[in-house]
């Protein structure tokens, strides 16, 4: 797939992603329209911005910039910058480090997920996974009972192949973070400080939502009605 590039989903006609490389890796950001001059933007890749669409570009626009754990801000002020109507958001535990990096000046310039939301189109539910140190936040759609759509952070991962960068691949070897469906090392040693607290929340929350779409912050689109299988099989045997 193309990178630094916005590309549709046939699914949800209402979703674009982009594609960008940092650092070595495919990193995805997610851009939701919640009508004309709306839309919520998550995880927003500066490289994306040059390839935002030209009817999207109006002083009028307004983005929700959602920043779905602590580690994700680089591309923010680049954004901020471009589209002056804009408010910021992440989960109030992944706030104070958010301001020590500088993305805002004060805690009360970013707004806590977990009290005030952005427009959503219907269906749409931020969740809140437990045992996260980075203060990961997740995006859900569901209409309906029969299966959702989840936007991740780093929880997951979906590289479909190694990296050809010689480092790049050896950390992933390293870490058991491809190719296909994982959890790295990094997430069950370094970003979860509550592993049995995650895997019973998301063992649960699969029951209840589930998905046949997977978005991840980084790798490729999940898709297809084995999914849920396939996550709770990752989930039980990396956990």
């Amino acid at each position: 797939m193309k990178k630094n590039i916005w590309h549709t989903l046939d699914t949800h006609p209402e979703i674009r992603f982009g594609q960008y490389i940092v650092p070595n890796f495919v990193s995805n950001s997610v851009a939701i329209q919640v009508s004309d001059s709306e839309f919520v933007l998550v995880s927003p890749g500066e490289p994306l911005l040059e390839r935002w669409p030209d009817a999207w570009r109006s002083e009028d626009i307004k983005l929700h910039i959602v920043m779905p754990n602590s580690f994700h801000y680089m591309g923010v002020a680049a954004w901020q910058k471009a589209f002056p109507n804009h408010s910021l958001y992440a989960s109030k535990h992944a706030i104070p480090r958010l301001v020590e990096k500088g993305v805002a000046n004060s805690e009360s310039e970013i707004n806590a997920l977990e009290t005030l939301t952005p427009s959503l189109p219907e269906g749409y539910s931020f969740l809140f996974p437990p045992g996260h140190r980075a203060g990961d936040v997740w995006l859900k759609k569901q209409i309906g009972g029969a299966s959702s759509t989840w936007i991740t952070c780093d929880s997951f991962l979906n590289y479909e192949r190694m990296s050809n960068q010689p480092m790049a691949k050896a950390m992933q070897h390293l870490l058991g973070a491809a190719p296909g469906l994982k959890i790295s090392q990094v997430v069950k040693w370094v970003i979860l400080n509550d592993k049995k607290a995650f895997k019973r929340w998301s063992l649960e929350q699969l029951d209840a939502d589930n998905p046949e779409t997977l978005i991840p912050s980084h790798g490729e689109i999940a898709q297809g009605p084995n999914l849920k299988n396939e996550l709770r099989t990752l989930i039980t045997q990396r956990l």
